[in-house]
């Protein structure tokens, strides 16, 4: 059996990426900064990713690694945190994978890569189009695709960054998110209106952690469909991308966030609907 070390371990993600990764037989040992109760009997380190020596340890007897372990935004960190608990995180994380011989990572990037989509000159965006970061944390994330291509280059390892849309947590604070965006649509602009479910997220690790492709990937990560029962391009007309051209998209309600690439190489499809979730 394979063990899988997965980062930010208590997160909003972190519980459906262990569950994901148990279900398909992986052994797991969680990592967080904050204290993990014993109920779930997972393998447990409390530890600061920044503690390079501490993720040395961690890792080394580890066949993958999942890293979630980072904030999920700057709004309440100084810059310098910012940029410490993400790009210096990261780059440990890395460094300690290719130190013990751990090739695979599945790590998460952000769509924040992109800044404003309305600044974008054509819809929709795919991996492709070019980043404009409206601050140190899509800044750091860009910065760690950059790394990742350069460990995989020296190291012979696959690293796949996944630039996650808008993730839904499978739990009810997830949910009254979910029901928040659906009923208020001004809410889904930043984000292109494309959104994740957390277990998909780990479906799209594991996809990953299982597949033969070689090398750095950077994937766009959402589900196919917008969450309004508006079609894209009305909404994209009504709140301010009327200047651009308008998108080829495959449905009325395909997102603008392109994710035809993970689909194409991973062969990865998304289970759960906005629907779905708000059923739940």
């Amino acid at each position: 059996m394979k063990s899988i070390v997965v980062t930010g371990a208590k997160g909003g993600t972190g519980p459906s990426l262990i569950a994901v990764l148990r279900e398909y037989g992986y052994e797991v040992v969680g990592v967080d900064l904050h204290p993990w109760t014993e109920e779930d009997g997972l393998d447990y380190v409390q530890l600061d990713l920044r503690d390079a020596a501490g993720v040395n340890d961690v890792f080394a007897n580890a066949d993958g690694v999942v890293h979630f372990g980072s904030p999920p935004g700057d709004a309440w960190l100084s810059a310098t945190e910012a940029f410490h608990q993400i790009a210096s995180a990261g780059f440990n994380v890395f460094q300690a994978a290719s130190n013990v011989g751990v090739k695979r990572i599945a790590w998460a990037s952000s769509i924040e890569a992109y800044g404003n989509f309305k600044d974008h000159p054509l819809l929709p965006a795919t991996e492709e189009s070019p980043t404009a970061p409206p601050g140190i944390y899509g800044s750091a994330k860009i910065l760690l695709e950059r790394l990742a291509a350069d460990y995989c280059r020296w190291y012979d390892m696959s690293i796949a960054g996944f630039r996650l849309s808008r993730i839904i947590y499978d739990n009810e604070v997830g949910r009254a998110k979910m029901r928040g965006l659906v009923e208020d649509e001004a809410l889904g602009d930043d984000c292109l209106w494309s959104y994740i479910d957390a277990r998909d997220v780990g479906s799209a690790c594991l996809a990953w952690l299982e597949s033969d492709h070689r090398g750095a990937e950077v994937f766009n990560l959402a589900a196919n469909n917008v969450h309004q029962e508006r079609a894209s391009i009305e909404l994209l007309e009504k709140y301010g991308y009327a200047h651009l051209d308008r998108p080829k998209l495959g449905s009325l309600d395909q997102t603008p966030f392109a994710t035809d690439k993970i689909r194409a190489v991973l062969g990865w499809r998304e289970e759960y609907d906005w629907r779905d979730i708000l059923s739940m």
